[in-house]
Order: structure tokens, then sequence, then C-alpha cells
């Protein structure tokens, strides 16, 4: 583990980067390859660090996607912060067309039916697998935007 996060007490602040992209779906290789590099100055495993990084890339593209209806030139905010309380926090922020549905941690995830190409679709099964792999999600939206919040406990 590194010493980013050894020995800090609570009277320490959070480390936090701010990335900034262009609603386009190929910009978000950017943030994965961020988040993978703060994740790895932490004590997660090769395979959490895979989770966490498949989960930003989802949260981001479906804010390019849903809220900004693929438009490009409208910005997502990514804040990345490590906590003194031991946790990796992930903001995904946007100024676009709110969730329709709200998070739930019922939520169910469709199984497709190898039998039967309609069910083969990808959509929809984004969010209950963010849910799956993260200790804590959250889902804010007011007049000012919509931010995402994802939070996975560290050692």
């Amino acid at each position: 583990m590194s010493s980013v996060l050894q020995g800090q007490s609570e009277d320490i602040k959070p480390q936090c980067i701010t990335l900034c992209i262009d609603s386009q779906l190929e910009d978000t290789v950017l943030v994965a390859m961020a988040v993978r590099g703060v994740c790895g100055m932490t004590s997660l495993t090769a395979e959490e660090i895979n989770r966490v990084e498949l989960c930003v890339v989802e949260v981001v593209n479906n804010a390019i996607e849903h809220a900004y209806q693929g438009r490009p030139n409208e910005t997502v905010e990514v804040d990345v912060m490590l906590n003194p309380t031991r946790s990796l926090e992930i903001v995904v922020r946007d100024c676009g067309t709110p969730m329709s549905k709200p998070l739930s941690a019922d939520a169910e995830m469709s199984v497709p039916d190898p039998t039967n190409p309609e069910t083969w679709l990808s959509s929809g099964r984004g969010i209950p697998i963010v849910e799956r792999l993260m200790d804590e999600i959250r889902y804010e939206s007011c007049e000012d935007g919509n931010a995402f919040h994802m939070i996975r406990q560290l050692g």
C-alpha cells in the first residue's frame, strides 16, 4: 500500500482530483485511466481496481448517453477523493436530464435469455451492477445538476 493513506488521521483533509471531459464516449478512457491511477495508490487489488473502473465508466457513459442524450460539447465532471476515513469516493456530475428511476437496493437486473435475441440488449443493467460492486451509492438531482456518488471502502 502506498504511503498516501498510511498513518492518516481524522484531521487530514481528503486528497481530491477533479476531471472534466466533454460529453463524448471516447473521452471516458481519460477518466478510466485517471481513476485506475488513483486506485493504484490504495490497498485495492487489481480485481477491485477493475471493478471500480467499470463502475466509473458506466456512470460517466450514462451521463453522456442519458443525461445529455449523446449531445457533444457538454461537461461531465468527475471528482475522485481519497478520504482519511479509508474510503475512495467518486462523484460524477452532469447538468443534463435527471435519472427517471430512483436508486434502489432491490434493483432487478434482467438476465438475457440466450435463445431470445430481444433480451440481449445491454441497456438497463449498468446501475444494478454498480450497486453490487460499490459499497455505497447515492444519486442527487437539483437545479444545479445531477451527482452520482460511489463509495468504496479501503482495507
